[in-house]
């Protein structure tokens, strides 16, 4: 009977060595939505405007993530929410040199809401990283969470 378990320990031990170093040495790259790939293990940005944005309009309000804090109060007008205006990008306030810049503004407030309504038991949208970034196998055309692209 021992001798059993230490072979199965034994193979454990070895499936889970080729699968770490599978993982390890896959050649995955990032693919934008342009067509251009980025360095090895990098992730390509959320196109968050054409794909998901019109999904949050259904329901919420848009100044639940578009604002202009004054004094701690949200004083930006929705009339100044208008197409193409393009003073109401994140972009255009979360800059690098401000004091939350765009990633760390748009990742706190996706992030944030998505966690929010998770932890009240509502339906929510990712929370994980390769959730929202999704990797490419740019020879295969295998998108890596899962589905088919050609």
């Amino acid at each position: 009977m021992a001798d059993l378990t230490k072979k199965i320990w034994i193979l454990l031990i070895v499936c889970f060595a080729v699968a770490v170093i599978s993982i390890a040495f896959t050649a995955l790259y990032a693919e934008t939505n342009d067509g251009t790939t980025l360095h090895e293990r990098t992730r390509p940005s959320v196109d968050f405007f054409d794909r998901y944005h019109d999904l949050h309009m259904e329901n919420f309000q848009c100044l639940d993530c578009h604002h202009k804090y004054i004094d701690g109060k949200n004083v930006l007008d929705e009339e100044d929410l208008e197409e193409g205006n393009p003073n109401i990008l994140c972009s255009s306030c979360h800059t690098e040199k401000s004091q939350i810049n765009f990633t760390r503004a748009f990742h706190e407030e996706c992030i944030g809401c998505h966690d929010r309504l998770s932890a009240k038991g509502e339906k929510t949208g990712p929370s994980l990283c390769g959730e929202c970034h999704v990797r490419k196998k740019v020879e295969t055309g295998i998108i890596m969470n899962g589905e088919n692209n050609g």
